[in-house]
C-alpha cells in the first residue's frame, strides 16, 4: 500500500474517532440542555398558569378556566395539562400524544428524553383550591435533537472533505518529491547518476534528496575516475612497452574487424632478419634505439586507416586497408628506402625484409598470416630490405560459391548448433555453470567446414545475415526445448538484425510460440559492432528486456565501448576480449583492469564473463578478481 493511501486512511481514522468522540458529547449536551430548559419551562409555565387560574378557582365550573388553559395547551409544547381539586377529582385534562413528524423513529429509541412534570398548588384567598400539573411534550425535544445533530454531521463533514482534500493537495506535493526520489535511486541502480535539481520544501524530504545528490554525485565521479583508469591500462595493455607501438592481439583483434566489416587492403609483415646477432653487435641499448627509430618510420608511414604494430621481439606489421596495388608499391618502396637509410646509419646493409598480402572480405583469417610469413620468405630471395607482394586474397572459395553456400545454408536449414565456451562461477570454490554459447558450424556441399567468420562476413555482404540470423535462432530454441536446458545461452547477432524491427517482430512471435525461458536467452553482439550504433543496440535491449530475455556484449574492452557508456545499453552481460585474461602475471595492468571491471559492474549491475582462461595461474587470478563466470 502507498505511504500517500496509508496517510489517508490514518488520517480518516483519527477524523472519525474524534467526530464519533466529539458528535455523542454535542448530541450528549444537547439532549441534556434541552431536557434541562424543558423542566424549566414547564415549570415556569405551571406557576404562570396557576397564578393566572387562582382568581376563578372560586368557581370550579368557571368555563375561563378551560378556555386559560386550552389557550396555553395549544401552543403544543404540552403532552398533558391536569387541573384537579382538593379532593382529587380531575377538573380539566388536556393532552396531546401526536408524534412530531421530521424526527425518526431509531432516535426516540436510541435517545429518550426524559419527560418533565411540573406542580402548582392554586390557592384562592388563604385555602388551597386545587392542583396544576404539567408535562412537557418530547417531540419539540427530539425534532430540536435531531435538526441539531443533522447540523453538525453537515458541518463536521464539509471540514472533513475540505481538510481531506487539503492533505491530498499537500501530499501530492510532499509524495512527488518522494517518487522524484525514487525515480532518481532506480536510475543510480542502472548507472545513470542524476541529480535533483528542484529540491522539496519539506525539510526532511529536502535532506533525503540532498543526501541522494550527494551519493549520486559521488558515485558519478568515482565510475568516471574509474573509466579513466580503465582506459589508460587498455591503451598500455595494446601498446608495446619499447616502440609505444601496438601490439600482436590488437592486430590480430583489427584484421579480423576489418574482413568482418567487409574491408579490403594489404597487411604487410615485416621481420628483422637476425636481430639476436646484431643485439651482440651493437649491444641491448643500441638495439632498444634501433627499434624505436625504426618504429618511428613506421608511424610516419601511416596514413588515415593505416596502423602499425609490433608483434613479437623482431617482428612487426603495418594494415593498410583501402589500399590498391599502386598506393601499397609506393609504400614499399618508401619503407625500403627509410629502412635502408636506417641500416646504413647502424652499418647494417640488410636489415628487414618485408611479406605483404591482399586481403578481402573472402579472405580466411586463419590462413593470411601463414601467407604473410610465406610472402616474408620469399622476400628474402630478392635482396636486401625486399619485400613481395602476394595478391590473391587467400580464400578458398569465389564470391558467388560463398553466395550459393549461404542460401543452401538458409533454404535447406543446414547450420549445427552445438553449445560449447561454458562459463562457470567459483564464488562459493564450487564451479556452477551459468553461461553456454551457441556455435554454429557450417559445411559445404562435400562436407567440408567452412570457416564460420568468413561465412557470416559474406553474408552480410549479400545482405542474407538477417535470414541466416532468423535460421539459426530457430534452430538454437529447437535444440534448447529438445534437452529441456537449464543454463543460459548465448546466441550471437548481427547488428543488421538488431536494427530491423522486421526481425524483432518476428523474434517476438517465435519467443511466443517457444516453451524455451527467455531469461535463459542471452542475445550477443560483439562490442566493436555494438559501437558502430549504440542506439540501435540500446533499443534492441531495452525491446529483449520486455521479452524477459538478456543481453550480453561479446569480446568487450573499454577502448571500444567507454565503461561510463554500458549504464545506456541496458545489457546484462559482458564478456571480455581473451587477450585481457592471458599471461595476466606477466602484465599487472591486466589485474588492474579486472578489477576495476569486477567494481564496476557491481556499480552497474552488469555480470562479467571471461572465456577461454586456459592457464591455471591465470585462472585464479581472474577467480580472485571476483568475475562473475569463467570459460576454460
Amino acid at each position: 500500500m502507498s505511504l500517500s493511501k496509508q496517510l489517508l486512511i490514518l488520517i480518516t481514522l483519527i477524523f472519525f474517532i474524534v467526530f464519533s468522540v466529539n458528535f455523542v458529547l454535542s448530541v450528549g449536551n444537547i439532549k441534556s440542555y434541552l431536557e434541562i430548559e424543558s423542566e424549566i419551562h414547564v415549570q415556569d409555565t405551571a406557576t404562570s398558569l396557576g397564578l393566572s387560574l387562582s382568581p376563578h378557582m372560586s368557581d370550579t365550573q368557571d368555563p375561563i378556566i378551560r378556555t386559560m388553559m386550552n389557550a396555553i395547551f395549544d401552543m403544543g409544547y404540552f403532552k398533558e395539562m391536569r387541573l384537579i381539586d382538593v379532593e382529587g377529582n380531575d377538573l380539566v385534562t388536556l393532552s396531546n400524544p401526536a408524534q412530531m413528524e421530521g424526527v425518526p423513529q431509531w432516535l426516540i429509541k436510541l435517545m429518550p428524553m426524559k419527560v418533565a412534570t411540573a406542580v402548582s398548588e392554586i390557592s384562592s384567598g388563604w385555602n388551597i383550591s386545587g392542583t396544576l400539573y404539567v408535562t412537557t411534550n418530547p417531540g419539540y425535544g427530539y425534532l430540536k435533537l435531531y435538526e441539531q445533530g443533522k447540523a453538525t454531521l453537515k458541518f463536521s463533514l464539509l471540514i472533513f472533505f475540505g481538510a481531506l482534500g487539503l492533505l491530498i493537495l499537500v501530499l501530492r506535493f510532499t509524495l512527488q518529491s518522494l517518487k522524484e526520489i525514487e525515480k532518481q535511486a532506480n536510475e543510480i541502480s542502472s548507472g545513470n547518476f542524476t541529480i535533483i535539481q528542484n529540491l522539496p520544501w519539506t525539510l526532511e524530504v529536502k535532506s533525503v534528496a540532498q543526501a541522494m545528490n550527494s551519493m549520486s554525485h559521488k558515485i558519478g565521479n568515482m565510475i568516471a575516475r574509474l573509466n579513466n583508469k580503465l582506459e589508460s591500462l587498455s591503451e598500455n595493455l595494446k601498446r608495446d612497452s619499447l616502440t609505444n607501438l601496438l601490439n600482436q592481439a590488437t592486430f590480430n583483434v583489427n584484421l579480423k574487424l576489418a574482413l568482418s566489416s567487409g574491408q579490403y587492403g594489404y597487411a604487410i609483415f615485416i621481420k628483422f632478419d637476425d636481430l639476436a646477432l646484431i643485439t651482440k653487435q651493437l649491444g641491448n641499448e643500441a638495439v632498444n634505439s634501433l627499434l624505436k627509430d625504426f618504429a618511428t618510420i613506421l608511424l610516419a608511414s601511416e596514413k588515415a586507416g593505416t596502423s602499425s604494430y609490433r608483434l613479437y621481439g623482431s617482428e612487426f606489421a603495418l594494415l593498410c586497408p583501402a589500399y590498391d596495388d599502386v598506393a601499397i608499391n609506393e609504400l614499399a618502396e618508401q619503407l625500403k628506402q627509410q629502412i635502408t637509410e636506417l641500416g646504413q646509419q647502424n652499418n647494417i646493409d640488410d636489415l628487414v625484409h618485408m611479406g605483404i598480402i591482399r586481403f578481402a572480405r573472402s579472405s580466411d583469417f586463419e590462413k593470411l598470416l601463414p601467407a604473410m610469413r610465406e610472402a616474408y620468405e620469399q622476400s628474402r630471395n630478392i635482396g636486401s630490405n625486399a619485400y613481395f607482394i602476394k595478391e590473391d586474397s587467400v580464400s578458398s572459395m569465389s564470391e558467388l560459391d560463398w553466395k550459393a553456400a549461404i542460401n543452401s545454408a538458409i533454404e535447406n536449414n543446414m547450420p549445427e548448433i552445438t553449445f560449447t565456451s561454458e562459463a562457470y562461477n567459483y564464488s562459493d570454490d564450487t564451479a556452477v555453470k551459468v553461461m553456454e554459447e551457441a556455435f554454429t558450424i557450417v559445411k559445404d556441399s562435400v562436407g567440408n567446414t567452412l570457416s564460420i567468420g568468413t561465412f557470416f562476413s559474406m553474408a552480410q555482404e549479400f545482405g542474407l545475415e538477417e535470414e541466416l540470423d532468423k535460421c539459426i535462432v530457430n534452430k538454437i530454441l529447437l535444440l534448447m526445448e529438445e534437452i529441456q536446458q537449464s543454463v543460459p545461452v548465448t546466441i550471437n547477432l548481427s547488428m543488421t538484425s538488431v536494427a530491423s524491427s522486421t526481425f524483432s517482430a518476428w523474434l517476438q512471435a517465435r519467443l511466443e510460440h517457444s516453451i524455451v525461458r527467455p531469461e535463459l536467452l542471452a542475445f550477443s553482439v560483439t562490442a566493436y559492432s555494438a559501437a558502430k550504433d549504440l542506439t540501435a543496440f540500446a533499443n534492441f535491449s531495452i525491446f529483449v528486456k520486455s521479452l524477459g530475455a538478456k543481453t550480453l556484449l561479446k569480446r568487450y574492452s573499454s577502448d571500444i565501448i567507454a565503461i561510463d557508456m554500458l549504464k545506456e545499453l541496458h545489457i546484462d552481460y559482458i564478456r571480455l576480449a581473451r587477450d585481457l585474461t592471458s599471461d595476466i602475471g606477466s602484465n599487472s595492468n591486466k589485474l588492474d583492469l579486472l578489477e576495476i571491471m569486477h567494481e564496476v559492474s557491481h556499480l552497474l549491475d552488469v555480470r562479467v564473463i571471461a572465456e577461454d582462461v586456459a592457464d591455471d595461474d591465470d585462472f585464479e587470478l581472474v577467480k580472485n578478481a571476483g568475475i562473475y563466470g569463467i570459460g576454460r
